[in-house]
């Protein structure tokens, strides 16, 4: 296959992943030296996923928070989601976990869960996310936030319903319907202070981010099937991965059947505490309920945290 080809195919991947709603395609773009704007692997190098549409595809789906002069799977993992899809459905969940989760880490010991990567890299995040819910991942995705700007930008901005209005590092986002521009998505993204539930809240609102994307490319591409162009050119630059193309393509088209009506944005609820001096997350043990139900079809209902008792 050609290089053109290639870089056609890793594109439409991109697109179908963005429009799947993951960060695969949300946080695009890792810092210019990673030469990458987006990682794609195996969780289990020798086990092929089945991509027929008969099982659920999990993916950890990892944004970095490296800064120039760091790799980008050496930094702290910012952004932490299971995408589980049930393709048979054609509907997905988002499962977010706080950044500051105070769990046992594959790389030793018990720490917050975004610890595990500067580490053992993404690797080291899928057997530590395995271990706690019990999951077994196919796939690990990883981008950086540096070039999500960038992205939004090049797609004219995103479109977001706030549910409460978000007051960012400089700016004040009002509640309701609004199109941010590629700062401004970042900043809503990243925001956990002024929120009344923190690291929660961030997660959260980074789930409404990616489904926000997959709603707008779908309206998008409706009215005008030449907005593809656009979402292509902001998808992907480069993709780095030890996939076959033809498992890349399987993949994305797998994700791209999902209806963003039908996603699920769950956070995985817990509790403020502290450990060694240091502010962290207990996660709550009614969580185990969330996993189980995730585990069985790739969803989680809505309203089933609270149903779950979770």
């Amino acid at each position: 296959m050609s290089r053109a080809s290639r870089r056609a195919l890793a594109a439409v991947l991109a697109l179908a992943a963005w429009g799947a709603g993951t960060v695969v395609g949300w946080v695009v773009g890792l810092p210019a030296t990673a030469g990458a704007a987006l990682a794609v692997g195996r969780a289990h190098a020798a086990f092929e996923p089945a991509l027929d549409g008969s099982q659920p595809i999990f993916v950890l789906v990892l944004g970095s928070d490296a800064r120039a002069g760091t790799p980008v799977d050496r930094g702290l993992a910012d952004s932490i989601h299971i995408l589980g899809i049930d393709p048979a459905k054609g509907r997905a969940t988002l499962l977010g976990f706080p950044r500051d989760a105070w769990v046992p880490l594959a790389t030793g010991g018990t720490g917050k869960i975004n610890a595990a990567m500067p580490v053992g890299g993404p690797e080291a995040m899928v057997r530590t996310v395995e271990a706690l819910t019990g999951i077994r991942l196919d796939y690990w995705a990883l981008t950086g936030f540096s070039g999500l700007k960038r992205a939004v930008d090049e797609i004219g901005g995103l479109e977001v319903d706030l549910p409460t209005t978000i007051v960012g590092y400089d700016t004040t986002y009002p509640a309701g319907r609004q199109r941010l521009a590629g700062r401004d998505a970042l900043q809503v993204a990243r925001t956990r202070k002024s929120l009344a539930n923190g690291d929660f809240g961030r997660s959260e609102h980074q789930g409404l981010l990616m489904i926000a994307a997959l709603a707008q490319f779908r309206a998008e591409f409706e009215e005008d099937p030449t907005r593809l162009f656009a979402w292509l050119g902001a998808g992907l630059r480069h993709v780095r991965t030890t996939l076959s193309i033809e498992e890349l393509v399987r993949l994305a088209f797998t994700a791209s059947r999902v209806d963003p009506a039908r996603v699920t944005n769950v956070v995985v609820p817990g509790s403020i505490g502290s450990a060694g001096g240091i502010s962290i997350v207990n996660l709550s043990p009614s969580a185990q309920a969330l996993y189980r139900d995730l585990a069985r079809d790739g969803y989680i209902a809505p309203g089933a945290a609270a149903r779950l008792g979770a």
